[in-house]
């Protein structure tokens, strides 16, 4: 049995395109046109649905090859399957392969699975197609729990650089640890604060709304001329949505840097607060990776591994929990 990604008798969740994997519409892609070298990178997409079916196959075509030598192939170009929950392998294509087909058999004893398909975190999928046992029974996973999407607007971090697989991104770790829906807006290194990508978010129906762009933002100056503005104009739009800002993970780095772009950031937060928001959030970047471990929770001094990538989705956790009221 051989079904599109956008067969009705399977969830494919992440906020695409029609009939295309695509994470930012036309329209605001003429706008900024920067992002569009990045729109299609699938980030965040993730299919789900039950089945009876023992194998999982995946059939796929991208013509774009890996592009970061610090970032594991398989995390831009593979897929993770989990069944039931649980993580139990990836598919990927062999480096330089444009074209491939890989399947997994499911050894499970249940007559029906749950399955999960996280989509490549840097790779554009031209072609997708899931290969299930013919005859085999399913239907598509609606749950959430969440009514609507966590969307995450931000940096190269947000879209999962560099996490070793799919489903190690810290966004795509919420989504699996909360069991609910996420709609991925990290941009590497095109996610600036723009005004358009604002008036785009603040039409979304969403639950809650985590923005972090400050790695993107160009000087201080720009963050200092771009944050409060952006968060202005999504609270305009819906005054009672939960809304957290966050500053970057790795402060260490460049302290002086840093710290400027930090009290920006706690500056947005302290205003809307002075100003009675009550649904506002703020998550410090700087106290995600302790000092004395710092080396073990990035690649390159910035992007996040394994480690880094599930404390930061720990503290995010926390944060999104006490916004959703729980």
């Amino acid at each position: 049995m051989i079904l599109s990604a956008f067969d009705e008798r399977i969830s494919l969740f992440g906020n695409i395109g029609v009939n295309k994997f695509q994470r930012v519409p036309d329209n605001v892609l003429e706008k900024i046109p920067d992002l569009k070298s990045l729109a299609y990178d699938t980030s965040g997409i993730r299919l789900s649905f039950y089945t009876t079916s023992k194998k999982i196959g995946i059939k796929s075509t991208q013509n774009e090859l890996s592009k970061y030598m610090h970032m594991p192939s398989i995390a831009q170009r593979g897929y993770d399957i989990y069944i039931n929950k649980k993580f139990v392998n990836y598919l990927a294509p062999i480096y330089g392969q444009k074209n491939f087909f890989n399947e997994l058999e499911i050894d499970e004893s249940n007559k029906i699975n749950l399955i999960d398909i996280y989509f490549p975190l840097y790779g554009r999928v031209d072609e997708f197609q899931l290969v299930l046992d013919d005859n085999s029974e399913i239907k598509p996973n609606t749950y959430s729990r969440y009514e609507k999407d966590i969307v995450f607007y931000g940096s190269s971090i947000t879209q999962g650089g560099c996490a070793s697989r799919n489903g190690l991104s810290y966004v795509n770790m919420i989504s699996t640890l909360l069991d609910t829906r996420v709609y991925n807006l990290g941009f590497s290194g095109k996610a600036k604060g723009e005004k358009e990508m604002a008036e785009y978010i603040a039409t979304l129906d969403m639950s809650l709304f985590v923005y972090d762009y400050d790695h993107n933002a160009p000087s201080t100056a720009h963050l200092a001329m771009t944050h409060e503005p952006f968060y202005k104009i999504i609270r305009q739009a819906q005054p009672k949505l939960p809304i957290v800002i966050a500053s970057r993970s790795d402060y260490e780095k460049n302290r002086k840097e840093n710290e400027q772009n930090r009290r920006i950031i706690m500056q947005t937060y302290v205003e809307a607060m002075n100003n009675g928001d009550k649904n506002i959030y703020f998550v410090d970047g700087k106290e995600m990776f302790k000092d004395d471990e710092r080396e073990f929770c990035t690649v390159d001094n910035t992007h996040p591994n394994s480690l880094g990538f599930y404390r930061m989705a720990k503290t995010f956790l926390k944060t999104i929990k006490e916004g959703m009221g729980e």
